[in-house]
């Protein structure tokens, strides 16, 4: 047994709180909790537990038996299923009042067990079940609770035979007094962590909460929102794996990965004040309803009026007469019909296609005794939108969601390792070639988190299953358009090649993309 003198032992509880309070990894402080009280008692195993599910269960954490070389969690294999948690209370609702360690967190007190094969006071029948499969002797235990800064029993440490000389001793007053001092130190470097983690959880949901907010307010960008972060965390982690290619020398810590996760979740933040008109704006012509069913009824309008013209000025209905009404009939639906897709939008309408509309518009119907246009300006405007279905003043209004969300975002008290957030979710929309918004930055001025954010929103927007305006692209179609970003300076080259020769675009559309939008993808041509 490791003998201590009075000053030895402050001075190594000293060492041991400072190098506890260090470790910021759960799962390895726990460890270095029980190596420690080992150590200091020169005991044989020992387990560490917390209570889980609402107070109910105590869960193994950390378990070692050194002459059996049994190790588990920590840095070691986890603890496995088979290993059942403590159950506090009984099926009834009353206290576990057999099990040692469910009654030392059920009272907070220590419990010294000197044999537990000569105890009447608790249920040893599993221990010794173990003993006889493992042929060990299970003889003294320590039980010692571990509580917070409210003295609320947040776990247990459990020794087990210390030794003396080669012999199994039982725990001394000594022992008992030095290893509660452990604990207590223990307990304040568990809470901290447990209280940073939980704060770390609250926040991620507070997190995920925005963005289920947002599908209730916008099924697209709540959709949006809970995918781009999926993508962008991928880029990351394959980043911090690449030790062959352009990344090897660089890394994301764990607060950088932090930070990245926050800001792709809120990315489109700002979507919160975007009006739900132009948000879920699925035609061009859509407002508060969609003005193409009033174009409809002008058209037909329209074809009556040249039947009747017809009637009033022929004094035959020869075959061939009937034949060029016909025709005309047809050009009039035909060209409604070429209004009704030009109504839906797209990636692109070309100038050819623009005329066209203005053509059509030249046509006049009589409505309330006067010639009018069969299209107004406005809906010439509208229809003749070269992309998508906003308008200027739409597109305006949509893009200011971007400087909305870095205004908002910066208003919260974030620690130091998410200072950037409101940065790198406000540059989601730039450009490497200074061609974005809102603010057009460009090369270095964009950081890679930045990048990698940015391309994650362009390749989801493009794959997206649940856009009103337009059908989610096949898995080429959206790859060769960021070819093309990449060819025109507006992503970052290194990730899109990143992206292909790491097969990240398959591992994502497996996940989330439709059979449909799966097809041939020729790597070569996307990476040369």
């Amino acid at each position: 047994m490791n003998n201590f003198s009075n000053s030895n032992k402050l001075s190594k509880l000293i060492d041991i709180g400072i190098s506890l309070s260090k470790e910021k990894n759960i799962n390895i402080l726990l460890e270095k909790i029980l190596n420690e009280a080992r150590v200091l008692t020169n005991s044989d195993g020992g387990t560490v537990y917390l209570i889980s599910n609402e107070n109910q269960k105590l869960s193994f954490k950390i378990m070692q038996t050194e002459s059996l070389n049994i190790k588990f969690g920590g840095s070691a294999e986890p603890v496995p299923d088979y290993i059942y948690p403590v159950k506090l209370y009984n099926e009834d609702g009353t206290k576990n009042l057999n099990n040692v360690s469910a009654v030392c967190a059920l009272t907070g007190k220590t419990i010294n067990i000197k044999n537990a094969y000569e105890n009447d006071n608790y249920d040893f029948s599993g221990v010794k079940g173990f003993d006889k499969k493992h042929n060990y002797y299970s003889k003294s235990f320590l039980n010692v609770p571990l509580k917070d800064h409210k003295d609320k029993v947040i776990g247990v440490l459990q020794l087990l035979n210390p030794k003396k000389d080669g012999d199994i001793i039982s725990f001394t007053d000594e022992l008992v007094e030095l290893v509660e001092a452990l604990s207590s130190q223990a307990s304040v470097a568990l809470t901290n962590q447990l209280l940073i983690e939980e704060q770390k959880i609250l926040f991620r949901s507070f997190i995920k909460l925005v963005a289920e907010a947002l599908e209730h307010k916008d099924a697209v960008t709540g959709g949006h929102c809970n995918r781009v972060p999926v993508l962008t965390m991928m880029f990351a982690e394959c980043i911090n794996a690449d030790k062959t290619d352009n990344y090897k020398d660089f890394s994301f810590t764990e607060d950088e990965m932090d930070e990245l996760f926050v800001a792709g979740w809120l990315h489109d933040f700002g979507k919160v004040a975007t009006p739900d008109h132009i948000m879920n704006k699925s035609t061009k012509l859509e407002g508060l309803y969609d003005k193409i069913d009033q174009i409809k009824l002008r058209f037909e309008i329209l074809k009556r009026d040249v039947e009747l013209n017809f009637y009033k000025n022929k004094l035959s209905t020869s075959d061939n007469d009937k034949k060029l009404l016909n025709e005309q009939l047809k050009k009039i639906d035909d060209e409604f019909k070429f209004l009704e897709v030009s109504n839906v939008g797209g990636e692109f309408m070309s100038e050819e296609l623009q005329n066209r509309v203005h053509d059509i518009a030249k046509h006049k119907i009589e409505l309330n005794n006067d010639l009018s246009p069969i299209l107004n300006e406005e809906e010439v405007d509208f229809l003749t939108i070269s992309r998508g279905t906003l308008s200027k003043e739409d597109r305006e209004v949509m893009e200011n969601h971007v400087s909305l969300t870095y205004t908002l975002l910066d208003k919260l008290p974030y620690p130091d390792h998410l200072k950037q957030v409101p940065f790198y979710a406000g540059c989601h929309h730039e450009k490497i070639n200074g061609e974005g918004y809102p603010n057009g930055y460009k090369g270095d001025e964009l950081p890679l988190q930045a990048r990698i954010i940015a391309i994650a929103d362009v390749f989801e927007g493009l794959t997206a299953p649940d856009r009103p305006y337009k059908e989610p692209y096949t898995l080429s179609k959206a790859l060769k358009i960021l070819k093309f970003m990449v060819n025109d300076g507006e992503i970052d080259p290194d990730l899109f090649n990143l992206f292909i020769t790491k097969k990240l675009y398959l591992q994502y559309a497996d996940d989330k993309l439709n059979p449909k939008q799966m097809d041939e993808i020729n790597e070569k041509e996307l990476l040369s």
